[in-house]
């Protein structure tokens, strides 16, 4: 249903505005509808004969609304076919040919391959988000006098999302040659490859692939001629058999080159002048555009001609642009291309990272957990693992930007963003849809503006303080989640806690000095976050739904001296709960035969709640992180998992901190015996001496190891011959070690941050893929250059005093 109005919206003459409110009431009417039985499921007193009554005739409107939305559609969808919406997708690099600027380094990479007389690599390919320069880049080269004079033949072709196959990409090239195919023929691969190699194979040809959208792309003829092959996509993914050296993705512009972007295109007459004063704010209009060459030239644009009063407005704006679908403008055109080309599936996932403020810091683990909660998957199994993959698909589809990479897999990502342009677009989107609504401001709290919303995203909580806000919300009691990201205040204000079929409520920026017990009558939650500087009432069982429970404290209060602080015993009948996060909280010792089959991860507990009668009653648990704040809390030989380690056959992550440690006395004293299948450790502030790296060096499994502060000590850690066998990612922070000593070590990812008395690493010890060195000693960063230009690997290498 959405395409059908999208093309719509894309046809010269065709009503837009009438096609989408005839969408936008089915889209409400379908919702009442959904709200109806909601509301009578919330309330088991609801008056049965009533509530048949208003269901009967509010699916009879449904009907009605469905009818009126086909009667509109049917006249036109005769003309529809997504080649007409897909040519009229207008590529941004168009209008980029003569403002290159700051992608000096990758025509360089790319020049240099195609005339490396050695290289046998046929394909290069160019990836990176719309409007990045990607065609712009590849067609400097193309058009250089001495590529020209390489190449006896060259092609340049525009594919586009019509060549889904790598048959209908070949179809298109040997057409472009003049090569005939049988009709019998153009579904043979085998035929299509050997017709391909035998057009090509008699001279030195230059094949250029843009905006490739194929999801089987493997089009390989013979390189017999030092041919080269060029794909130009914004999908990342689809080219994994391309040697990665030959993977161009191409870099957002800095601060610099942004400018230098915008002065040209806002001033493009060479007699215009620039103020330093008017230098000063187009600066800072610059930095807004994010890098992204496409936004800055039409922000550049915008600015041509106008007054220093104007420059001074947008610069304090929050967007330089406002996209939207119906944008006449060629970047506002590239990106809604970009999300229509989304499979439908991956547009709420897409959507959602909108529900954000900008500059928000989204981690990968909040985003999925919200994800999950919002029911956006069908399944229960592995469904931790499906959001993930979601999120993997929408950064490599160039949509959504990869901020940190995560270690555990350093081709996903830790942490992540979306480029204000789509953010924009998905404010929009979302608007449209009703799919979230941002309170901001009091205008933005109306009625008018909330009304049958799904998502209420408040960013500035002040808005919640006033009654009036609470009186409106009460007249849109339908929202189902209520997400409040900041920025945190200080003093409490209140929950519109009349939103009754809430199933997400994150409230982690609001502050509660005690915990708000209306919170009990939303029955329907899944997901809970909550500040809270007191405890959790017993009754939270009452809470049945919950999968998701994230309760911190607004300071670190320390309720007792003489034990620990659990959480309610009525905890262990919340049967559902799938993640829990308590910090400063333990787990009390559960009743007889209670159990939590579903919970997966424990985070924020102390060594009280890892003992055999807690954790046997959590047969799945895969990830636990354990916070401890006293050798008190640390039990004598923090041994956790001793006697039935074994039972966690998948196990993931432990991560331990000490907070406060006494560098004069070994708080923990002794590794704890891991499940043997564990894949992450990380440990901090444990003091404990490099003798005892034994036993996690013997774990057959363990991949990723990081040591933050104080969690070793001793000047020498000496890593032996099969030692650490599957290990690929190694973190040291914060140590007072001196030497690394490896006997025949591989590592993919090494880093080392502020270790100041670090002088010596091993030769024995090979990093292929990642090295970051932050602020370490003179002498250990010169030994890491050194290394960098051996091993040539991918090298961050930083110290006070220098930047390499």
């Amino acid at each position: 249903m959405d395409s059908v109005v999208e093309r719509m919206a894309e046809i010269p003459g065709s009503k837009k505005v009438d096609a989408a409110a005839y969408e936008r009431r089915f889209i409400d009417a379908v919702q009442i509808f959904h709200d109806l039985i909601l509301s009578h499921l919330s309330d088991p007193d609801h008056h049965d004969i009533g509530f048949a009554l208003s269901l009967s005739q509010q699916l009879q409107i449904v009907r009605e609304e469905i009818t009126s939305f086909l009667t509109a559609t049917d006249q036109i969808c005769s003309m529809i076919r997504y080649s007409n919406f897909a040519s009229s997708y207008y590529n941004t690099d168009n209008q980029q040919q003569n403002l290159l600027v700051g992608l000096d380094d990758q025509i360089t990479a790319l020049k240099k391959w195609i005339f490396d007389p050695i290289s046998h690599d046929l394909i290069a390919s160019v990836l990176g988000m719309t409007g990045i320069g990607k065609t712009s880049l590849v067609k400097q080269v193309y058009n250089d006098p001495l590529v020209i004079k390489e190449f006896e033949t060259r092609l340049f072709l525009h594919i586009g999302p019509d060549y889904t196959r790598s048959e209908d990409i070949m179809l298109r090239v040997l057409d472009e040659l003049g090569v005939v195919i049988p009709s019998d023929k153009l579904d043979d691969k085998d035929c299509l490859q050997k017709q391909l190699s035998e057009a090509l194979s008699t001279q030195k040809y230059l094949l250029v692939l843009d905006d490739v959208w194929a999801d089987d792309f493997d089009l390989m003829p013979e390189n017999r001629k030092g041919s080269r092959i060029i794909i130009i996509s914004q999908i990342q993914g689809l080219y994994d058999h391309i040697h990665p050296d030959k993977r161009i993705i191409l870099p957002f512009l800095n601060n610099d080159d942004s400018w230098k972007l915008l002065h040209q295109t806002a001033f493009s007459n060479r007699e215009e002048k620039c103020s330093r004063e008017l230098e000063k704010i187009g600066k800072k209009i610059a930095k807004n555009c994010e890098g992204l060459p496409a936004a800055i030239i039409q922000v550049g644009e915008n600015l041509r001609g106008k007054s220093f009063e104007e420059w001074k407005t947008l610069s304090e704006k929050e967007d330089p642009l406002v996209i939207t679908r119906y944008d006449n403008t060629p970047l506002s055109k590239a990106l809604f291309f970009s999300y229509m080309m989304l499979h439908p599936y991956q547009k709420p996932f897409f959507l959602y990272m909108g529900v954000f403020p900008k500059h928000y810091g989204i981690s990968r683990s909040k985003l999925i957990k919200l994800w999950v909660s919002e029911g956006f998957l069908e399944t229960d199994l592995g469904i931790e693992e499906i959001a993930g993959d979601a999120l993997d698909v929408l950064i490599l589809q160039s949509v959504v930007l990869r901020e940190k990479h995560a270690s555990i897999d350093m081709y996903k990502c830790k942490n992540t963003r979306l480029h204000f342009t789509f953010r924009s677009l998905c404010v929009s989107e979302a608007k449209s849809e009703k799919f979230f609504h941002i309170l901001k401001k009091y205008t933005d709290c109306t009625p008018e503006n909330i009304k049958r919303q799904q998502r209420l995203c408040v960013h500035n909580n002040v808005v919640l303080a006033f009654t009036q806000v609470h009186e409106w919300m009460e007249l849109v009691p339908n929202a189902q989640s209520l997400l409040c990201f900041g920025p945190k205040q200080q003093y409490p204000v209140l929950l519109p806690l009349c939103l009754r079929l809430l199933k997400v409520l994150d409230a982690l920026a609001l502050r509660f000095y005690e915990f708000p017990h209306q919170l009990l009558a939303l029955v329907h939650l899944t997901h809970l976050s909550i500040t809270c500087d007191r405890e959790l009432p017993n009754s939270i069982s009452t809470l049945s739904n919950l999968e998701v429970l994230i309760f911190t404290r607004h300071h670190n209060i320390k309720f007792s001296n003489n034990g620990p602080v659990c959480l309610p015993i009525d905890i262990w009948n919340v049967h559902k709960l799938r993640q829990l996060y308590c910090e400063g909280f333990d787990l009390p010792p559960p009743p007889d035969n209670s159990h939590l089959e579903n919970l997966l991860t424990v985070s924020g507990v102390s060594a009280h709640s890892c003992i055999t009668e807690v954790l046997s009653r959590i047969p799945n648990l895969n990830r636990i992180a354990v916070q401890i704040e006293s050798a008190h809390d640390s039990t004598e030989t923090f041994n956790f998992f001793g006697q039935f380690a074994s039972v966690y056959e998948e196990f993931e992550s432990f991560k331990c901190v000490v907070v406060n440690p006494n560098l004069s006395s070994q708080i923990i004293r002794s590794v704890p015996n891991f499940p043997m299948n564990i894949r992450k450790i990380s440990l901090s502030g444990c003091g404990l001496p490099w003798e005892n790296m034994e036993v996690i060096a013997s774990l057959p499994n363990l991949i990723v190891l990081k040591l933050r502060w104080y969690a070793f000590c001793g000047p020498l850690w000496k890593i032996s011959q099969g030692q650490f066998p599957a290990l690929e990612f190694l973190l040291l922070e914060d140590l007072d070690i001196e030497n690394l000593e490896f006997d025949n070590q591989y590592l993919r990812w090494m880093i080392f941050r502020h270790c100041y008395k670090l002088k010596n690493i091993s030769d024995q010890l090979t990093c292929t893929e990642i090295l970051e060195v932050d602020d370490c000693s003179p002498s250990f960063v010169k030994k890491m250059r050194e290394w960098r230009s051996v091993f040539r690997t991918k090298a961050k290498i930083r110290s006070s005093s220098t930047d390499l």
